[in-house]
Parts: structure tokens; sequence; C-alpha cells
């Protein structure tokens, strides 16, 4: 495909942010404006110079702060990834082992990432297509669901050991396969137009993911 974001853009962070305030307004302009023009053209159609005209800088401007196209596609998926694995959700993961209903904890942090997707679910939307077409960008994606699947294997370990999730799981691979249902239920859902009820939906993976790991469920969330 065209654009191919290229391994020096996946394996590096995006760079530092600007030292001026002007600078960095204007690099967030930057970012603001991407998103809408990725999820209004797709990556492949998607050019710097509109990019640039939504975001009101000269076309020039673009380039003090991102040297490509793909280069800013990847520091926006980056942005987007820190919402999406927001530090309180593990947090009120490991509640649950920490004496709260561990239920509950997983029920708010379901609840959480299923917002936070739903946020930025265009753009989310672009980057499971280009990933199907870029062996790249799949590589940035895979990477992405690995870490996602690596906090949680640290929350079932966890509850394992106190007693809180079914011992006999191997911690590794339940994880991968709630997060990848959890991950892929969400894709889909957007992808499709429909607009799910996040609670409704919640409710309905926490009560698999509890079954899963053998998690205690209270009576009145079933």
């Amino acid at each position: 495909m065209d654009g191919a974001v290229g391994a020096d853009d996946l394996e590096s962070r995006p760079r530092p942010l600007p030292a001026t305030a002007r600078g960095r307004r204007s690099r967030q302009a930057l970012l603001e404006a991407a998103r809408t023009v990725f999820a209004r053209d797709g990556f492949s159609e998607a050019r710097i110079t509109d990019i640039a005209d939504a975001a009101k800088v000269a076309h020039g401007s673009f380039y003090t702060y991102f040297s490509s196209k793909e280069e800013i596609f990847v520091a926006l998926i980056h942005e987007l990834e820190e919402d999406l694995r927001s530090p309180g959700r593990d947090d009120d993961l490991r509640d649950g082992a920490r004496g709260h209903e561990p239920y509950e904890s997983i029920l708010r942090a379901n609840r959480d990432y299923l917002e936070a997707y739903r946020r930025h679910s265009a753009i989310m939307i672009v980057w499971e297509q280009v990933a199907t077409l870029d062996t790249q960008v799949e590589r940035l994606r895979l990477a992405a669901s690995d870490r996602f699947a690596a906090r949680i294997e640290v929350v079932v370990r966890h509850w394992q050991e106190t007693g809180v999730a079914d011992p006999g799981l191997d911690a590794r691979y339940a994880a991968l396969a709630l997060t990848g249902m959890v991950s892929n239920f969400v894709y889909r859902w957007s992808a499709s137009g429909a607009d799910f009820d996040v609670t409704r939906a919640a409710e309905q993976l926490s009560l698999l993911w509890a079954n899963a790991l053998g998690v205690r469920v209270p009576p009145h969330r079933r």
C-alpha cells in the first residue's frame, strides 16, 4: 500500500515535545487534525496538506513536528494507546486482590476500556484496517495487544496467588484470550456502525471474564 509505515517509525517513540508552549499547541493541533483527516479519508488517502489545512498551520510547519504522514499516524496511535491503557484500570483490577470485590473491579475496568475505545473508535477502526494491509502497522497493533495482555497477566497471577482466581489456569493464555475477546468485540461492534450499550456490553464481557477465571460473581450481578 502507499505510505507504508517504516520500521524506524515503529521502533521509536514520538520525538520529544516542543520546548515552547506555542510549539506544543501547534503539534497538538496537528494531531487533532490528523485524527479528523485519517478518520474521514483513511490512511492511504490522507494527505499532509489536508492535515496542515485542518490544523490551520502553514504546510511547511508540519515538518517542524513530524517528518511524514507515517510518523504523525504512529504518534497519534501512541497518544490514543495512553488513554486506552490508563493506569487506573490496572489499579482497579489489582484492587480485586486487595480485599475489594473482584467482579466489581473487572466491571469498572472493562467499562472504562469500552468508553475509551468508543471515544477513539474512528481512528481505532482505521488502525485495524490498515494493519490488514501493511505488515509494519500490524506489528504496531500486535505490540499494543501484547502490552495489554501482559498487564492483565500480572493481575491474573496476583489473583491466583491470593485465591481470587482459579490457580489451575495458565495466566498468560488466559490474559491473551480475555483481552483478545474484548478487543475483537469492541472493534467488530464499532466497525459495524452500531451504537452499542456500553453498560450492557461491560456487564456481559465481565461475566465472561469472571466465569473464565473462576472469580465470584455477586448474586445481584447475575
